[in-house]
């Protein structure tokens, strides 16, 4: 307990400080009277005018953020942003809404709708002619507004109102990297230059959001520092329609505002189910990406560190979030995942572990010692330069995803070889197709590319395809034949280009409709010329444990 001469001395203390903090937020520089206020107005006005140096700024900025997004480099990518003038507009509006300036208002916001078409139009341009047109991890990360997004939008908002109306330039720097409202202008031109409409989208609103947090934002502190509204005849219209303007502006952060508490919850419910199937607490998840719609999750992206290899995850991981998510799981093995010694079995029997463990570290065993509990590895075959073929089999029952999952997981555990893990024979998956379309869609081209995968491992150089459709009412029509056909042709064409030699095509539609008939869109593929389990094993020589 504090004595009473302590305790007041503690309270001194906090008021004191506490006046500090005030004074410190009511900086000098802050406007005390109309004069200074109406300075820092022109100023803010005369940053959100239209010049030709502002268009040259702004080329420049989107071609070095579209560069850099291309080439994933966080380096230039923050470069543009120091020279974007976007800002100034945003805070130009901002100015507008506090004073409830409508043509003040009107000026920066045509500023910015220009600026931004100039900036999209320069991207676009610029992805055009480049020869680099691959999607990075730089772009994938600006095709969406998050809940991270939003809370940098807000704060750079009062951070860069802030700024301007205490005139501290310094911290200029920090808030133009800070709101990054270019890069996701830049990543609206590539969308609009490769095709990619999604991205294009998701970006766009994502600019639209800080736009709107960012207003929002300077709104709140041009307030703060007495900016009122000006006193003005007949100006009832001009204050609805710059409500409905703020109305409009604030549907796309709306949206967001809905899609961020989905993804959130979804978020949180996807990685309790994925250390759910990595039992035992030895999993550390180092990405997760997480694509939620109305009806639940739609797509799950994760890599999951791991001491141990779990077959089937990511159908355990489908089952456990419900519904019919695609999950990809890549798992990442380490050394934690091989056999430990017994506690009980002493000093002596742990030092022998070790030393065998120094003495047998070669690929083969290397292996072995990592499917320990989880498989077992059946023969093994030491190729030249630096190749191992080896016969595994889970012990648990698994399909060809986690065998290809368990190949890359252990490419990584033994980078000193190019390893090959030839699977059991296991039934092949089927490539689904929506109604009456016969192209491949991603999902598809994964599981033709698995199956392909599947052929080289196992020998097969032949294949047949079946392509089938649903028929009509009176029967099969014609047209349901050549979406039949042009099924199985087109996964035909894509095994071939994947290596897949000596395809037969035929297809397949019944008499009769069944109750589903979409169990029907959809084709089917069958090894030619399958080795026998003996035949495989022949030419692998088996190296003892």
């Amino acid at each position: 307990m504090l004595s009473a001469p302590a305790s007041l001395r503690l309270r001194a203390r906090f008021r004191l400080a506490l006046a500090q903090l005030r004074r410190g937020l009511t900086h000098g520089a802050a406007p005390h009277t109309d004069a200074d206020r109406l300075q820092i107005e022109a100023e803010i006005a005369e940053g959100a005018r239209i010049s030709p140096g502002y268009f040259a700024l702004l080329f420049c900025s989107c071609g070095i953020a579209a560069l850099g997004l291309l080439q994933s480099s966080a380096a230039v990518v923050i470069g543009a942003m120091l020279i974007s003038p976007l800002m100034g507009p945003i805070m130009g509006m901002g100015m507008g809404v506090a004073r409830l300036d409508a043509r003040a208002f009107e000026r920066a916001a045509v500023a910015l709708a220009l600026g931004a078409a100039v900036s999209v139009a320069a991207s676009a341009l610029i992805v055009w002619a480049s020869p680099l047109k691959d999607v990075t991890p730089e772009i994938l990360a600006r095709t969406r507004p998050t809940l991270l997004d939003l809370v940098v939008a807000i704060l750079s908002g009062f951070v860069g109102a802030y700024v301007l109306i205490t005139k501290r330039p310094g911290v200029v720097a920090g808030v133009a990297i800070a709101t990054a409202l270019m890069p996701p202008l830049a990543v609206v031109g590539y969308g609009l230059a490769t095709g990619a409409w999604n991205m294009a989208g998701g970006a766009f609103l994502l600019f639209l959001t800080n736009v709107v947090a960012i207003l929002g934002a300077v709104f709140a502190v041009a307030r703060r520092y007495g900016f009122q509204p000006i006193v003005r005849r007949r100006r009832r219209w001009e204050e609805l329609a710059l409500v409905a303007t703020l109305l409009l502006l604030s549907l796309p952060l709306a949206v967001s505002l809905r899609d961020i508490v989905v993804e959130a919850r979804e978020t949180a419910r996807v990685r309790s189910a994925i250390q759910g199937v990595f039992e035992g607490g030895d999993q550390h998840i180092t990405d997760l990406q997480v694509r939620a719609g109305r009806g639940g999750v739609d797509q799950v992206r994760a890599v999951v560190v791991t001491g141990r290899f779990q077959a089937q995850a990511e159908r355990r991981v489908a089952q456990a979030l419900g519904g019919q998510p695609e999950v990809q799981i890549e798992q990442i093995l380490t050394a934690d995942g091989l056999p430990r010694a017994d506690p009980s079995g002493g000093a002596l029997a742990n030092r022998a572990l070790a030393t065998s463990r120094t003495l047998r570290t070669t690929p083969e065993q290397k292996l072995r010692d990592m499917l320990t509990g989880v498989g077992t590895v059946e023969a093994t075959q030491a190729m030249a330069a630096g190749r191992l073929q080896a016969a595994v089999r889970l012990n648990r029952p698994a399909t060809l995803d986690d065998y290809a999952a368990l190949e890359a997981a252990a490419q990584r555990f033994l980078p000193e070889v190019e390893l090959e893990l030839t699977p059991p024979f296991l039934e092949l998956p089927v490539i689904a197709f929506g109604e009456g379309r016969s192209t491949l869609d991603a999902g598809a081209e994964r599981r033709v590319a698995l199956i392909a995968w599947a052929f080289t491992r196992w020998n097969v150089s032949g294949a047949e395809v079946v392509g089938s459709a649903s028929p009509g009412p009176r029967g099969p029509r014609p047209r349901d034949v050549r979406v039949a056909e042009a099924r199985a042709q087109a996964v035909a064409d894509r095994l071939e280009a994947l290596g897949v030699r000596d395809i037969e095509i035929r297809s397949e539609t019944p008499a009769v409709s069944p109750q589903d008939p979409s169990v029907l869109w959809f084709a089917a593929v069958r090894p030619l010329g399958l080795p026998t389990a003996r035949d495989t094993d022949a030419g692998l020589d088996e190296v003892a444990p």
